[in-house]
């Protein structure tokens, strides 16, 4: 089994720029160990497991760290992260729940909303691309909350980038955070 030795090899396996922060580099922990569970992926999960886990521990950041801290280089509050197709908050999954749908209103039109279960559906369409359905699923994770995002085109047409998608959302929180 490989060994991790330095910080150059520990972002690489976690899929991560040199620079990461602390909650950057614990949020993509946290996907990939639950994208490559052994239940899921069979008995390889338990060797990627300790790989992660070394990958972590040579960044010196712990990865059950259920807080995304206010030192310097890591999320305070109001700060949004975007990790992958989704992005993170620190404060609690109600109240994300509540901004995220006012933050689809500016991105798109929000078109179904489920306070029960943090399910929230919008219609978004950016510079001219074809109108997309937007679903969003929310996880509290302690002190903050993943939003996860899927975008799928309502036609044939190829669906705007969801990255793009994704960084307009976390401008819209942000402007709610400011104002």
């Amino acid at each position: 089994m490989l060994e991790v030795v330095d910080r150059l090899q520990a972002c690489e396996i976690l899929g991560l720029g040199f620079d990461v922060s602390p909650t950057e580099a614990r949020l993509r922990y946290r996907r990939l160990v639950r994208a490559n569970h052994p239940d899921i992926i069979g008995p390889v999960g338990n060797d990627l497991t300790v790989l992660f886990n070394q990958a972590m521990a040579v960044l010196e950041i712990a990865p059950d760290e259920t807080s995304l801290g206010t030192s310097e280089g890591q999320a305070t509050r109001d700060d949004v992260v975007v990790i992958d197709d989704g992005l993170a908050v620190e404060m609690p999954a109600d109240e994300l729940f509540i901004r995220l749908a006012h933050a689809l209103d500016v991105v798109g039109t929000l078109t179904f909303r489920d306070d029960s279960s943090g399910y929230l559906e919008a219609v978004v369409s950016l510079d001219g691309s074809p109108a997309s359905q937007l679903v969003v699923n929310l996880q509290g994770r302690g002190s903050f909350t993943e939003a996860s995002f899927t975008l799928e085109s309502m036609g044939t047409e190829t669906p705007p980038d969801l990255a793009e998608v994704v960084r307009r959302i976390r401008d819209a929180l942000q402007r709610q955070a400011d104002a």
